[in-house]
């Protein structure tokens, strides 16, 4: 599947994936201008989830599924198993995670993401190096 020309061909993306790794819960799908992806970082391959206050519940630079679904598991639990006459309160943690990448496949994915996904990595290639250096 090439990048996105139109709402609707993202939004059969959105469906196909939703199937495919059968997710149940909502998915945003971003305008064709990418206003959602601008406002939320610029990476290639992020994950948010957003709770039902608008509140940020997780982020990710770079989705992994598994970290996903453990995240949801525990905040659920979390969210839904406390003691009786307590509340529950959110607080963040940060911490690193690493994966392999086979650099000249994933480059050909971005590069059939579309000009713009390639120059939105560049961008944020350019984002690391400046945070690496500071």
């Amino acid at each position: 599947m090439g990048y996105h020309d139109s709402i609707e061909a993202k939004l059969v993306s959105a469906r196909l994936l939703r199937e495919e790794a059968g997710i149940s819960r909502d998915i945003l799908v971003d305008d064709l201008s990418g206003r959602m992806h601008r406002a939320y970082g610029l990476m290639p391959n992020m994950t948010w989830v957003i709770d039902r206050g608008g509140r940020v519940a997780y982020k990710a630079d770079w989705t992994s599924a598994a970290n996903v679904e453990a995240f949801l598991s525990r905040f659920l639990a979390a969210r839904d198993q406390r003691s009786p006459g307590t509340t529950a309160v959110m607080y963040q943690t940060q911490q690193v995670e690493f994966r392999e990448t086979d650099r000249t496949r994933f480059i050909a994915r971005l590069r059939r993401n579309g000009p713009s996904a390639v120059t939105e990595f560049e961008r944020a290639q350019q984002i690391w190096a400046h945070r690496s250096a500071g």
